[in-house]
């Protein structure tokens, strides 16, 4: 089974509409780059998919590279990032690319197949016992929208709000009047919900994960060079950053284990 590429042949078909929206906004962000960076974006990304066609992924992951280098944020391009990483068998810098790549497209199912079937061929596997269907369906509400488009939502219904307050004031006395007074409250509601939903999602950006990178790396019980090994994990696992120190990580794993890890070891997501 092979890994699905967004720019050039996909395990799953794509409407036509998402796919447009896809070329928008990765042509958006190549122009910026383009301009505010100096370098030919347009250029890196068609010679990245150039080279993943033919089969060259080195070569691929050096162009899409340069554009993360010049600060390009685009799903499209962390997940072909992805996909080259995972054609090398570089299954941490693979599962660390879908994972941005979901980040900004929650709702993605490339992206969720893709990362899923990456970690197949992890080492490290943690049995857990399946979560209560209330908090697996809070889990996935909390993170079925991205960071701006929660921030678009808020700004539509500020906007709705606002809207729907001057025609009830307009339209006092009226039979229309009763209708706007409702829906000027049902969205001002949605607008707070919303609103907290967005300062829950900001809040969250200080919980950051890891992925290790390297073959495999000792887990230690102090950030102190020669503490005792506690554990050892393998490429692809990922844990959430507890602490750090200028060259250590404590993470903790997703069966509860604990412990430090040398910060060049893993990446951040």
């Amino acid at each position: 089974m092979d890994i699905g590429h967004k720019e050039s042949a996909s395990i799953t078909e794509e409407s036509a509409v998402r796919k447009y929206f896809r070329y928008l906004i990765l042509f958006v962000s190549l122009t910026l780059a383009s301009l505010v960076y100096g370098v030919d974006a347009q250029g890196l990304i068609t010679t990245g998919n150039r080279h993943y066609e033919q089969g060259e992924f080195k070569l691929a992951i050096q162009a899409y590279e340069s554009l993360l280098a010049a600060d390009v944020v685009s799903t499209a391009l962390h997940y072909n990032l992805g996909c080259a990483y995972f054609n090398q068998k570089a299954y941490g810098q693979a599962i660390l690319q879908f994972e941005k790549a979901r980040q900004l497209s929650p709702r993605d199912q490339d992206i969720r197949h893709n990362l899923a079937f990456s970690k197949l061929f992890l080492k490290d596997r943690f049995d857990l016992p399946e979560p209560m269907p209330l908090v697996a369906w809070v889990t996935n509400l909390r993170q079925s929208l991205s960071f701006a488009e929660l921030q678009n939502l808020e700004l539509l219904l500020f906007m709705l709000g606002v809207f729907g307050i001057v025609a009830y004031r307009l339209m006092r006395g009226r039979s229309i009047a009763p209708t706007l007074y409702v829906a000027s409250l049902v969205t001002g509601l949605s607008f707070l919900l919303v609103g907290g939903w967005l300062v829950d999602r900001t809040l969250s950006f200080a919980d950051k994960h890891a992925v290790l990178l390297s073959k495999e790396a000792a887990v230690s019980s102090a950030p102190i060079p020669g503490s005792s090994t506690l554990f050892v994990i393998h490429e692809g696992t990922t844990g959430e950053i507890l602490d750090a120190t200028e060259t250590w990580y404590e993470i903790r794993l997703l069966d509860g284990k604990t412990g430090w890890i040398k910060n060049e070891a893993i990446g951040i997501y």
